[in-house]
C-alpha cells in the first residue's frame, strides 16, 4: 500500500523460529575439521581485521567490509589469524561482545554468524544473558553448534550449558558435541 519493503529475516529470526531451517549450511566442514577428516588452511585477515578497526571507530560500513570478507571465507580459516593479529596489536582490550552480537543477530552472512558467535568467547557468557540466550538459540542449528559448545565452554562455568546445548542437539550438531564430550572426558583421564 505504501510501498515499504518488508525487511528479510536475519538468519538469528528464521532460526529461532524453527531451529531445523534449511538455510544452505548444515556444520559439515566443522564436523569434518573435529573429525580429522578435513584440514584448515588459515587465510590472511587483513580485510577482517580493518572491518573490525573500523566497527571500533564507528564508520558506517565497517559491517559491510566484514561481511564481504565472510562471503570468500570460512570463519574457521580466519580464526588463526585474527588471532594472531589480536594478540600481536594487543587488541585483547576491545569490547568485542556489542559486534558479536551485531553479527550473530542481524548478519544474513553464514560465516560472518559464526564468527559473531566465536567473538564471545572473549567475554564471559555466564554473566551476558543475551548474549549467551543467542549464542544458544544459534546453537541449535548444526551450522552453528560447533562455535556456540565451544564458546560456551569456554565461559566461566561452562561445561553445564555445554552439556545443556550439546544434549538436546540432532544430526551433524549432536555428533559435533560428542566428539568434543568424548575430547573433553579423555582430557580429564590425563
Amino acid at each position: 500500500m505504501f510501498g515499504f519493503n518488508k525487511k528479510p529475516k536475519t538468519l538469528y529470526e528464521k532460526i529461532t523460529a524453527d531451529p531445523a531451517t534449511d538455510i544452505g549450511e548444515d556444520g559439515s566442514f566443522e564436523l569434518a575439521v573435529l573429525r580429522g577428516e578435513e584440514k584448515v588452511e588459515p587465510v590472511n585477515t587483513d580485510p577482517l581485521d580493518a572491518g573490525i578497526m573500523e566497527y571500533f571507530g564507528r564508520e558506517a560500513f565497517s559491517i559491510q567490509h566484514i561481511e564481504n570478507f565472510f562471503e570468500k571465507h570460512k570463519a574457521l580459516e580466519a580464526i588463526p589469524h585474527f588471532e594472531n593479529w589480536l594478540y600481536a596489536f594487543d587488541q585483547m582490550d576491545r569490547p568485542f561482545l556489542g559486534l558479536s552480537i551485531l553479527l550473530m543477530r542481524d548478519s544474513q552472512v553464514i560465516e560472518a554468524v559464526k564468527f559473531g558467535i566465536y567473538l564471545t568467547q572473549f567475554t564471559d557468557l555466564s554473566h551476558k544473558t543475551q548474549a549467551r540466550v543467542i549464542v544458544e538459540n544459534l546453537g541449535r542449528h548444526s551450522a552453528f553448534s560447533y562455535y556456540a559448545l565451544t564458546a560456551l565452554l569456554r565461559s566461566d562455568r561452562g561445561s553445564h550449558a555445554f552439556y545443556e546445548l550439546g544434549s538436546g542437539l540432532k544430526g551433524r550438531g549432536h555428533d559435533m558435541y560428542d566428539i568434543m564430550a568424548r575430547a573433553l572426558l579423555e582430557k580429564g583421564r590425563q
